[in-house]
């Protein structure tokens, strides 16, 4: 998993490669968790190279974003597989995170928003 930093209005690009099974999605926890920290709370996950993923990296992922939420801020998800696509469907997750074609449109939803 790689992260970008540097993006206008302080808005952070998580890029996530392969599974997002357990593993990979407590370290996505620990780099939301820093961002946090940071007070950077307005977050993309650029799904593009993630192929699959699990229940328990969609618990985590919900667990996040609420986190974030209640510090009055949000995740975006773009580029979504559509294997990934159906698991976000199958429980639910489609309907708590907005989902962009782009890095550009999501961006510029958060700054509609602020």
């Amino acid at each position: 998993m790689s992260f970008t930093s540097n993006q206008p209005k302080n808005i952070s690009v998580i890029i996530c490669h392969g599974d997002l099974n357990a593993h990979t999605m407590i370290r996505l926890k620990h780099t939301l968790s820093r961002l946090i920290g940071q007070k950077r709370r307005r977050i993309v996950l650029d799904l593009a190279k993630a192929k699959h993923v699990d229940f328990s990296g969609l618990c985590i992922l919900i667990e996040r974003l609420q986190k974030v939420r209640s510090l009055r801020g949000d995740i975006r998800v773009i580029n979504i597989q559509p294997e990934v696509s159906k698991a976000f469907e199958s429980v639910g997750v489609h309907k708590m995170i907005e989902s962009f074609e782009s890095k550009h449109e999501a961006i510029r939803s958060f700054q509609v928003v602020a």
